[in-house]
């Protein structure tokens, strides 16, 4: 029972995506107050750059590959496909579903069962939304940096995050954040449950044309329709 609360939990969190401090214990002395002093403002320059970049973003579209694993889960979970999203509404298809929201109903296409749920829209506090995360982390957690390195041969800068409340959705999140345009290419989360969630993201665009059906949900012929909806 817990691990199949544990698949339905990460489950969750891929759909909503789907869009991510450590303070050591150091003996004070002059050289280790300054390190640090500079360690701090480097979290908080690097911080302010990741909200005001998430924050001007009005459309974004990606590729992501999600994978999950606990010790309560027999084998990993990996979830792969693209996110479309501008504002409230957002796309997300992947080999077995669609999943879109236009800001008042939701629809969740399973091709596989040949079926469509329809459902009025409900902000899920505790599903997990890359982009709102970004926007607004700073307000919620404590940052410190963890220095730069490579990834996928491009230079990234790595931010540690731990939450102010014992009781966030998240123990601790680390983001990889790349020089060149300060978008965030990884993600990785540990929530309550002690799953871990790996996000690795890329084709990212910034603010892409995006044509006017992209978060109508076109309902294909033949599927059957369950439809949550409460009658206004």
């Amino acid at each position: 029972m817990r691990q199949d609360r544990l698949h339905y939990r990460v489950r969750q969190i891929g759909c909503a995506l789907l869009t991510v401090l450590i303070l050591g214990t150091l003996t004070v002395s002059a050289s280790s107050a300054q390190v640090r002093s500079s360690e701090a403002e480097d979290a908080e320059r690097l911080a302010s750059r990741l909200a005001a970049r998430y924050d001007a973003i009005d459309t974004m579209r990606l590729r992501f590959v999600q994978t999950a694993s606990s010790a309560f889960m027999d084998t990993d979970e990996r979830y792969s496909g693209q996110l479309t999203f501008s504002d409230v509404a957002y796309r997300i298809d992947t080999s077995n579903q669609t999943i879109l929201s236009d800001g008042v109903t939701t629809w969740v296409h399973n091709r596989s069962e040949g079926q469509v749920i329809i459902n009025d829209f409900v902000e899920d506090e505790s599903a997990f939304s890359l982009t709102q995360f970004l926007g607004s982390f700073s307000d919620d957690y404590r940052s410190t940096y963890q220095g730069s390195e490579l990834l996928k041969d491009a230079g990234h800068e790595r931010l540690r995050l731990h939450p102010l409340d014992d009781f966030a959705a998240f123990r601790q999140v680390d983001l990889w954040i790349r020089d060149s345009d300060g978008l965030v290419t990884r993600l990785i989360a540990v929530d309550l449950n002690d799953v871990r969630m790996v996000f690795d993201l890329s084709s990212i665009e910034v603010d892409p044309q995006v044509g006017p059906d992209e978060f109508t949900f076109q309902i294909p012929e033949g599927v059957e329709q369950i439809d949550l909806r409460e009658e206004g």
